[in-house]
Formats: C-alpha cells, sequence, structure tokens
C-alpha cells in the first residue's frame, strides 16, 4: 500500500471511529434520559405535591433493625432446669457425714468442727446439731444422711424457682419427706435443717438458651424491602420524619442518585455500540458499510427507530402500561435485512430488544414481557425477509409478523396470571398488528430511498424498471421496435434460465429489457429493425460496419448511467457480448484481405456474473434462432449446442462463476421455452476450417 492510500485509510479509520463515538454519546444520552429519575423537592414535615414512589428496589436497614430488635424484646429471658444442682447439694450432705466418720467416744465437737473447718459445708449446721449428730449412734447417723438426701432428691426434682414463694414451698415439701420418716423429733429437726440449707433454685436464667432464641427469632424476621415503584407518600400527604428518612434512602429526593442511572446508561450504551461496530467489520459488505455516509445511515436509522420507541412510550404511558405494544419493533432489522446482510440485521434486532425495550417502556420497570415481545419481533423479521424481496411478500411478511406479535403478546399476558377481558385482548391485538404494519408502511417508505444510498436493487426497483411506461423502454419501443420485442423474448429465455440454475432471474429480466437500449443510437444498421430490405451496411466496410455493431453496448450503458438505472443492469448491458468475434464481418473482411481477429472482437469486459452470462447465452441462442427459416425443435437444439460450444471455447465465461454444468443447464431450459414466430433473420455463411458459424443478424 502506498503512503497515500495508508493515510486515505487511516483518515477513514479516525472517521469510522468518530462517527461510532457520537453515535454512542447519542445512544446513551436517550438512554439516560428516559431511565433517569425526576428531581423531587420536599421537606420534612412538609406537604407531598404528588405521589412520590421509589426510584430503586432497596433494603430499609433501620426498619429492619427496629423489627429484629422487637423480635429480640418479645422473646424474654429464657429459663432451664438445672439437675446437676441436686447432685452438687447431696455432695455436701455426703461431705459433711463424712467428717464422723472414724469417730468413738473420745471425739469431741472441736474435733468435728476442725474436720469441717476447710470444707464448703462449715457452718452448715448449728454446734447442738453437730453435736447430736456426734453422740448418735453410726446407723442413727447413716439414716439421717438418708433422710436429708432423699428429701433433698425428690424435692429438687422438681422445678424451684428463685423466688421466696418457690423456696419456701420446696421447704415445706422436704419437710413433709422428713416428717414421714422414722426419725425421733431431735434428728428430724437435724435433717430438716440440713435440707432447708441445701434447697436452692434449680430453674435459672440461662444466657445461653436466650441468646439462641433471640438469634432464632431475629432470623424469622423477614427484611424490609422497599420495592422499586412502591409509594411511598401520597399526595396532599405530610411528609413525616419516617416517610422522610425513606425518601433519602430510596434516593427519591436526591439530586446524585442520577449518577448512577448515568453511568449504567453509557456502560450499555458502549456495549451495544461497540457489539454493533463488530458485526459491521464482519459483514461480507463491509467496504460498504464503513463508508462514512453509510455508517450514518445505519446509526441514524438506529436512532430514528430509538426516537419513535421513545415517544410511543412518552405519549402512550399515560393511557396505558402496555404502550410498547404498538412500537415498530421491525422497522429497522426489516431494513438492514433487505439492503445489508443478515448478520448486520441480527446485531440490529439486539438493539432493539435491549435498547429499545427500555427506551419503550419511558423510565418504567422494563419487564421481562417487554423484553420479550421486542425480542420476537425484531429478531422474527431477520428470517421473514431476503434482499430483493417483492413489495407483495414484503407485506405478507408483515401481516405474518402481526399475526405472531398478537400471539406473543396474549401468551405473555396469560402468563402473568392476571385478569384478562375481552376489551383488554381486542386491544393489545390491535395494538400487536398495528406495530407490524407501521413497521411495513415505514419499510415500504424507506426502501426506495436507501436502496440507491446503499447502491441495492431491489426486486421493487426492479419491478418498477419492468414498466413498459419506463422512459427508456418507451423510447427503446418508438425507436427501434424490433430491437424492443428481441429484448422481450431475451427477457423470458433469461428469466427462466436464471431460475433453473438458482440465478436472479428478476434482475436478468429487467437487464434482459435494457441490454440492447444502445441499438436506438443506430437502429436501422440492425436487422431486426430494418425494413424493405434496405441495411445499410451495404455501403459500408466491415471495419465500419463492426465499430457500429461492436458501439452498442457501450452507447447503451451511457445512456443506462444518465439516466441512473442500476450498477448490475449496465454492468450486464456492457458485457452481454464480452470479447465475442464479430464473425460475419470477420468473415466478409478476410476474403477480400488479411485482417487481425482482434479488430472485429467486442473490447469486453468478460460476464463478471452468472446473470450477465445467462442473457450473453440466451441473446445469442434468440438471435440465431431467428435467423433459421424453419427453427425446428432438432435444429434448434444443434444451434443451441453450437453456440454453447463456441463461447466455452472462446472462454467468455472465465470471469464468472457459471459452471460448465450450469452453463448447459441454461441452454437446456432455451431449448425448453424457445416457441412462437421469430423474425426473418440472415443465415450465416461457413468460415472454413474456422467452425460452423452461428451468430445472429450482424453478430448482435
Amino acid at each position: 500500500m502506498t503512503k497515500g492510500g495508508a493515510l486515505m485509510q487511516q483518515a477513514r479509520h479516525w472517521t469510522v471511529a468518530t462517527i461510532s463515538v457520537l453515535f454512542f454519546l447519542i445512544l446513551g444520552a436517550i438512554l439516560y434520559f428516559t431511565v433517569r429519575p425526576s428531581i423531587i423537592s420536599v421537606e420534612p414535615l412538609g406537604i407531598a405535591a404528588q405521589d412520590i414512589r421509589s426510584p430503586i428496589t432497596i433494603e430499609d436497614r433501620v426498619a429492619s433493625d427496629r423489627l429484629r430488635q422487637d423480635a429480640t424484646n418479645a422473646v424474654g429471658s429464657q429459663f432451664s432446669l438445672r439437675r446437676e444442682f441436686a447432685d452438687q447439694q447431696i455432695a455436701k450432705i455426703e461431705q459433711l457425714f463424712a467428717a464422723f466418720e472414724d469417730t468413738d467416744e473420745d471425739t469431741e465437737l472441736s474435733d468435728i468442727k476442725n474436720r469441717l473447718n476447710s470444707t464448703e459445708v462449715n457452718g452448715l449446721l448449728a454446734d447442738d446439731e453437730l453435736n447430736s449428730l456426734l453422740e448418735a449412734t453410726v446407723n442413727t447417723r447413716r439414716t439421717v444422711e438418708d433422710v436429708a438426701v432423699t428429701a433433698l432428691q425428690e424435692v429438687m426434682a422438681n422445678r424451684i424457682e428463685t423466688s421466696s414463694e418457690s423456696i419456701a414451698e420446696a421447704r415445706d415439701r422436704a419437710s413433709t419427706v422428713i416428717d414421714q420418716s422414722p426419725l425421733s423429733l431431735e434428728f428430724r429437726a437435724v435433717a430438716t435443717s440440713l435440707s432447708d440449707q441445701l434447697i436452692v433454685p434449680n430453674y435459672v436464667f440461662d444466657s445461653e438458651a436466650t441468646r439462641q432464641k433471640e438469634q432464632e427469632a431475629i432470623d424469622a424476621v423477614e427484611p424490609v424491602i422497599i420495592q422499586e415503584g412502591q409509594l411511598l407518600v401520597n399526595q396532599g400527604e405530610v411528609v413525616t420524619r419516617e416517610i422522610y428518612r425513606k425518601l433519602e434512602l430510596t434516593g427519591a429526593i436526591d439530586p446524585n442518585r442520577s449518577f448512577a442511572p448515568l453511568f449504567g446508561a453509557y456502560l450499555l450504551s458502549g456495549l451495544l455500540t461497540v457489539g454493533f461496530l463488530f458485526m459491521l467489520i464482519r459483514s461480507k459488505i463491509q467496504e460498504l458499510l464503513l463508508r462514512p455516509k453509510i455508517l450514518i445511515t445505519v446509526y441514524g436509522l438506529l436512532l430514528l427507530q430509538l426516537g419513535i420507541f421513545f415517544g410511543v412510550g412518552y405519549i402512550g404511558i399515560e393511557f396505558t402500561t402496555y404502550a410498547y405494544v404498538i412500537a415498530p419493533t421491525a422497522f429497522v432489522v426489516l431494513l438492514l435485512r433487505i439492503l445489508v446482510d443478515e448478520r448486520v440485521a441480527l446485531a440490529s434486532a439486539l438493539i432493539t430488544m435491549i435498547a429499545g425495550s427500555i427506551v419503550a417502556s419511558f423510565g418504567q420497570n422494563t419487564s421481562f414481557m417487554t423484553v420479550v415481545y421486542f425480542a420476537t419481533g425484531s429478531f422474527l423479521a431477520v428470517f421473514l425477509v431476503e434482499p430483493k424481496i417483492q413489495r407483495k411478500r414484503l407485506f405478507l411478511s408483515g401481516v405474518l409478523l402481526g399475526i405472531i406479535n398478537i400471539i406473543m403478546v396474549l401468551a405473555l399476558l396469560f402468563l402473568r396470571n392476571t385478569q384478562v377481558t375481552w376489551e383488554m385482548v381486542a386491544y393489545l391485538s390491535g395494538f400487536a398488528i398495528t406495530s407490524a404494519l407501521l413497521s411495513i408502511v415505514l419499510t415500504f417508505g424507506f426502501l426506495p430511498f436507501l436502496e440507491p444510498w446503499f447502491g441495492v436493487l431491489s426486486s421493487g426497483r426492479l419491478v418498477e424498471l419492468m414498466s413498459p411506461t419506463h422512459p427508456l423502454l418507451r423510447k427503446l419501443l418508438m425507436e427501434a421496435p424490433g430491437t424492443y420485442h428481441h429484448s422481450m423474448m431475451v427477457a423470458n429465455l433469461a428469466e427462466s434460465a436464471c431460475e433453473a440454475i438458482g440465478a436472479d432471474g428478476l434482475l436478468a429480466r429487467v437487464a434482459s429489457y435494457y441490454h440492447d437500449l444502445g441499438k436506438t443510437e443506430r437502429p436501422l444498421h440492425f436487422i431486426e429493425n430494418q425494413q424493405n430490405g434496405v441495411n445499410p451496411h451495404d455501403r459500408l466496410t466491415p471495419e465500419e460496419s463492426a465499430d457500429i455493431i461492436m458501439a452498442h453496448p457501450y452507447d447503451g450503458s451511457d445512456l443506462l448511467r444518465r439516466y441512473k438505472l442500476p450498477k448490475e443492469i449496465i454492468d450486464i448491458a456492457e458485457q452481454h457480448h464480452g470479447t465475442s468475434l464479430l464473425k460475419f464481418f470477420y468473415v466478409k473482411a478476410k476474403e477480400s484481405r488479411d485482417v487481425s481477429e482482434s479488430r472485429f472482437r467486442y473490447p469486453g469486459p468478460k460476464p463478471q456474473s452468472r446473470e450477465a452470462a445467462v442473457v450473453m447465452i440466451v441473446d445469442s441462442i434468440e438471435a440465431a434462432v431467428r435467423s433459421q427459416k424453419q427453427p425446428t425443435p432438432e435444429r434448434i437444439r444443434q444451434l443451441v449446442s453450437s453456440i454453447i460450444r463456441d463461447k466455452l471455447q472462446d472462454g467468455q465465461f472465465e470471469e464468472c462463476d457459471l459452471t460448465t454444468k450450469e452453463v448447459w443447464r441454461v441452454g437446456e431450459s432455451a431449448c425448453e421455452t424457445l416457441t412462437g414466430l421469430f423474425h426473418e433473420r440472415i443465415e450465416y455463411p461457413e468460415l472454413k476450417k474456422e467452425g460452423e458459424l452461428h451468430a445472429n443478424h450482424l453478430e448482435r
């Protein structure tokens, strides 16, 4: 690449980047202004001038903490029965009576007290009670111990609370048990004194159980969630401090809260822009799409569609939450599928689904229903149409899209499990079909302007060019009627042949109408327009005649350019003779002198497309068959085979992707469809040692 070319390419890249950045900025702005929250002015203890709803979903932690605290307070203190307390107290009885072991008549009270002095049961009994036990027999002491233990076990097996009433009641029960023993009054009193001292509360505060219960209560509390769209204060209501706190929490009155939607809008815009630009670069026609004017047009269409969605949301939201259903979701997708390709159309469908569903919801909560509806309408449009689709089929595709829209919106409506009325079904169905029809109407409206802009030749444009009222066709009919009728016949043959090999039959037909338009410059120099047997070539040299004949493809292309016909038709007009040899005049010139074959060959170029090659073949076939006096089916077949062999041997199809098999299929199609009467054509002399001549009247 030259330095100048590199600089131009670099400048082009910068232009593409600049245009894409502008699209990114505008798209982000549209998204932001759609979802941005309005700033509300309100003061604590003031009167709300309007209903205020939460712009976000958020947990109210203060309210949640209050509920948790209330739940904790409701739990209260937890108590538990501590059965091990009885064992601890019984162990003290055993420890007390252990001090009386190994005593005899010489053991004194002071000895017992010394033994008890270092224990936790010291002072449990009075001196007289200790002395009574010291003087008692071993069996009596054992009985006193057993009675005291039994009384303690029975009493402390039950709940004893910390209240004095509960303790007194427990002591009374122990005294009753002791009174039923065989002990004397003296020792009953000792046992009773022991039980009174050792009975303690066993139903006490349990901190661990309390903490666990409190945690369970806290866990059972559902957090307080303020939902997006939830009404926080009614119009005319006093804004209490609690309400004001919620307004601050949700950001309903905080101007700084707009930053988050702004960031989100441009983050989404950047993702969509980069993704769409990537799809443009991957397109088969990226060279076209990355031209500034085309790129601006594509981005402009997307922004126009979003603008329409914005308007639908802005106006419709006042009347119904289902206003988005009427939005023309397939509009731009249809255009880009027809004008560009499937890949770019899919990318635009993605933008329609994501950005469009947000914009059409106009700041409301974009629901799953909205996204699915937009996805269905946009992505389905990609597969309902194809390049060069006929207007009638495009309209039928719109009707089908409308039916699918109705089914989809009703399915989603029923899935929401809401109450559905016949009135709702009726107006939503009307919205859905209107959405499809709007898409088709807008597509019809923009196509005629965008097709030449994109350099796309649609079937609609081709059908328009088929009209016999077109100025060039009227010119051909009036100035070269023979050529006009020849062109009509070639058109029939070309269309059938193209359909047989899967080429564009409509393009071939229309191109055939115009392929010989250059003959209007000198119509009488072509035999189909000659009358009364007068032939101007009789007065010309072979070279002069050849120059006139060989000029007609280029005279025609100049005329077609002047009338701004599509490039595809101009190309076929220039290429339909390729570099073929004007055999008639070549033979005639060679009879008198030695001439160069190249002097009698068309300048070309050779056919570059399958349609151009088909027109070349059937043009020669139609002309040659017309020149026959008795074109029987067998003669037609032989003539077609001879012409095709000549074209193949002459290398006329080397620069297009028409296969040899397809070439012969074109010949078969021509043989099948050639019927009717033909104008008189001259038969050509054979070129000795150069093959049979089957070129038409003056090698048309």
